[in-house]
Parts: C-alpha cells; sequence; structure tokens
C-alpha cells in the first residue's frame, strides 16, 4: 500500500498516518496538514489544503455572500447589473410545483466534499434559500421551454447563487444555454432525435480523444467506456462534480468563452488527466481527487501549442499558394517578353527582301494577336492573384483573429479527419 498522494510505499520506517478527514485519501506524515475548521482540529491532505485556501481566498477577496453580487459576477460575468436588474424579473409565482419539491431533496442531499464545504461556508438559512432557488429555476425554464428543466439545472443555480443575485444568476443561465448546443438541454435530451444525436457525440469525443492525445490501445477502450457512462453525466451538471477549485475554474472560462466547444474540450482534457483511473472503483470521487486546476492548465498549455503549430502550417499553406500563383504570372510575363523580341526580329527582317515583306506582315499581326490574348491572360491571372491575395488576406484575419477559438475547433476537427484517411489508407 503507498500514499494516494505522493505514492511512497508504506513500509516499517514510513508507516501509513491516517485517512484524509475531507476527501478520505490514505495520506503519509509528509502529505497531512492540520488544519482548524469552526473550532476542530482535523488532519487533511495537502491537497484538500490547497483547495480548502482557494475557496476562503475566492470568498474574502470577491466578498461573497449567498445571493449577492460578487466582484467576480460583477467584473467579469456580466456587464450592467442594473440593467439586467430592470429586464429579468423572477415569477412571484412558481408555476412548477415539482421543482420546490426537487429543490428541498437536492439541499438535503450533499454534494462531494469539497463543492459542499463551499456551500456551508455561504448557505445559512434554508427556508430563504430554498424559495430563491426555486424562484430562479422557475422563473428560467418558464422562460426557457425549449432548454426544460432536470436536477442539474438546481444544482447550477446553487452554485451560480453563491457569485450573484437571482437576477444575475438568471441572465447568466440564460446565457450558457444559448451558446452551448441543444444537445445538452433537458428538453431535448427526452427526445428520439437525441438519441441519434448522442451516439454521434459519443463517437465524436473517442476520436477526439484518440487523435488528441498519445494513447495505447487499452487507455482508450477505457477512455470509450468512460465517455459511453459517463460523459452526459459531467456535462450536463458543468462538471460541478469535480472540486471547488476546478469546477470553478472551468465553469468561469465557459462563462466567459464565446467558443460553444469549450464544454467539449473540458471534458477531453479530464480524460487525459485520470486516463489510469477511469475503470478504479468509485471512479467518480476518484476523479474529483485528482483532477487540478493545474493539470487542467497543463493539458490546456499543450492543446495550445499543437493548435499554434497547426496555424503557422495553416499559414505556409496559404503563402506557398500565393507564391505559386505569382510564378505562374511571372511565367507569362517572360513569355510576353520572348514574343516582344520576335517581333522586333520580323521587323528588321522586312527591310532586307520585299518579298518577304506580305508574309511577315501576316505574322507580325498573328503575333500581335497572339500578345494581346496573352496580355488579356496576364491582365486576368493579375486580377485573379489580387483577388485571391484579398481574400486570403480577409480569411486570415477573419478566421485567425475575430474567430480564433472557432477555426481552432475546425483545425482539430481537420486534423481528426486526415489522421483517420491516413489510418483507412
Amino acid at each position: 500500500m503507498s500514499c494516494d498522494i505522493c505514492k511512497k510505499p508504506f513500509n516499517i520506517l514510513w508507516r501509513r498516518d491516517t485517512k484524509c478527514k475531507r476527501c478520505n485519501r490514505i495520506i503519509c506524515t509528509d502529505c497531512s496538514k492540520l488544519q482548524q475548521v469552526r473550532d476542530v482540529f482535523r488532519n487533511i491532505c495537502k491537497v484538500c489544503m490547497q483547495d480548502c485556501e482557494t475557496i476562503r481566498k475566492i470568498i474574502s477577496e470577491s466578498l461573497l455572500a449567498w445571493n449577492h453580487n460578487s466582484e467576480i459576477a460583477k467584473r467579469y460575468w456580466v456587464k450592467d447589473v442594473e440593467f439586467i436588474k430592470s429586464m429579468y424579473k423572477l415569477n412571484k409565482e412558481i408555476k412548477q410545483s415539482n421543482i420546490a419539491r426537487d429543490v428541498k431533496t437536492i439541499l438535503q442531499t450533499p454534494m462531494n466534499y469539497s463543492i459542499q464545504e463551499f456551500l456551508n461556508l455561504l448557505i445559512f438559512n434554508n427556508r430563504d434559500v430554498e424559495v430563491t432557488i426555486t424562484n430562479v429555476v422557475d422563473t428560467f425554464v418558464t422562460r426557457n421551454p425549449k432548454v426544460g428543466y432536470n436536477q442539474y439545472l438546481i444544482k447550477l443555480t446553487i452554485f451560480l447563487l453563491c457569485f450573484c443575485k437571482d437576477y444575475v444568476c438568471l441572465k447568466i443561465l440564460e446565457d450558457l444555454y444559448n451558446k452551448i448546443p441543444k444537445q445538452y438541454y433537458p428538453e431535448y435530451q427526452t427526445t428520439q432525435e437525441f438519441i441519434k444525436d448522442h451516439d454521434q457525440m459519443q463517437h465524436d469525443a473517442i476520436q477526439d480523444v484518440k487523435f488528441r492525445f498519445k494513447l495505447e490501445q487499452d487507455q482508450i477502450m477505457a477512455a470509450k467506456q468512460f465517455i459511453e457512462s459517463a460523459m452526459m453525466h459531467y456535462k450536463n451538471q458543468f462538471f460541478l462534480n469535480l472540486t471547488f477549485s476546478s469546477a470553478f475554474y472551468i465553469l468561469d472560462k465557459i462563462i466567459q468563452s464565446t467558443d460553444s466547444t469549450e464544454i467539449d474540450k473540458f471534458f477531453s482534457v479530464i480524460i487525459q488527466i485520470n486516463i489510469n483511473q477511469l475503470q478504479t472503483k468509485n471512479s467518480e470521487l476518484v476523479i474529483a481527487r485528482t483532477t487540478t486546476v493545474e493539470g487542467i492548465k497543463q493539458y490546456q498549455n499543450q492543446l495550445a501549442k499543437k493548435r499554434s503549430s497547426l496555424y503557422l502550417s495553416v499559414d505556409k499553406c496559404a503563402q506557398d499558394a500565393r507564391q505559386q500563383s505569382q510564378q505562374s504570372c511571372r511565367t507569362i510575363q517572360r513569355k510576353m517578353d520572348v514574343s516582344e523580341f520576335e517581333v522586333d526580329e520580323n521587323e528588321n527582317l522586312s527591310h532586307q527582301s520585299p518579298t518577304l515583306l506580305q508574309s511577315q506582315k501576316l505574322e507580325i499581326t498573328k503575333l500581335t494577336q497572339e500578345l494581346l490574348s496573352l496580355e488579356q491572360q496576364i491582365n486576368q491571372l493579375r486580377t485573379e492573384n489580387q483577388q485571391l491575395e484579398e481574400i486570403s488576406v480577409q480569411n486570415t484575419a477573419t478566421l485567425f483573429k475575430e474567430y480564433e477559438n472557432a477555426i481552432g475547433d475546425l483545425i482539430d476537427k481537420t486534423e481528426i479527419l486526415l489522421k483517420q484517411q491516413m489510418m483507412s489508407g
């Protein structure tokens, strides 16, 4: 047996210390920290210590309070709080009776150890909390019938209300569901069309993981089984089954991003981080433990570097195409210069013999027509080349500057298709 954090084996000299009183890891003395929580001392692992420090830092620095607009919400998540307040009105009467019942049930069911600790620090009066959550979810469902309702929506609302007022929470919920594909709408997931879409989503996720990262065959099989069994569970709740630090990092990025595939990219990263834990017992708890913000950033950086190299390849292809077009124009110009030289020589010959005059005139006429035709071809090629350069510049500016996230996804999918072709070939 070994320490769940540092992986050092336990022996006579290296004895097991205890279980972490927060995440239940088996930890050694070096990986254990003594923390005081509400006048009670407890041993927790150093990973949990870091997560606790992150929670307290965010609460204190961003002035978090239940159903209160924090600095995070006002500065990064929405633009005009007062305008939102005037536009987003909550229902005075609850229209969905099952929502109130579900809210009460979920509040009585603890979430994972990290998220629950964060909620415990901010939520006190259960009666007021239930009413607020129910009003927000009920109003959202009423305003957005195409999105629909499930219990994941309640969990997301509870988390968001720790950062903002109810009307801002409603706005953020609508923005979130407007930017993600309809396949993540609870209402759409009840339709027959979703069954076909779900199979395709699983296939795309498997191919994405398979070609985005270097995996062994057994790892690919583990990823495939995990995608088939857990993909929607993670995505539907926006990864709120991870620790607070990781869940907050991911949700913050999704809220601020304009990329509709951001949720899919984070899921791929989580699979890669936990590729050797996907089939372990209590895999959801293990994944929550092992997924850290540092790990997520590390794989994001790897993907960013990979995407940058693809951008350079695309730029080089565009540059080669422009150079090839310019070389074609120069070739035509050289042919024109040779033809003009031939005309001058024919004119000189015409002075030498009158019998050659008529034939030379005919030849000159023929060459002149050819020259005019060549000039027209050159002008046409120059126009086409200029149009190609303008289109290339415009596309480059648009695709690589204004819509960088969109083309990044396109390049990823193109790479997958190319590799599939190579494998099938």
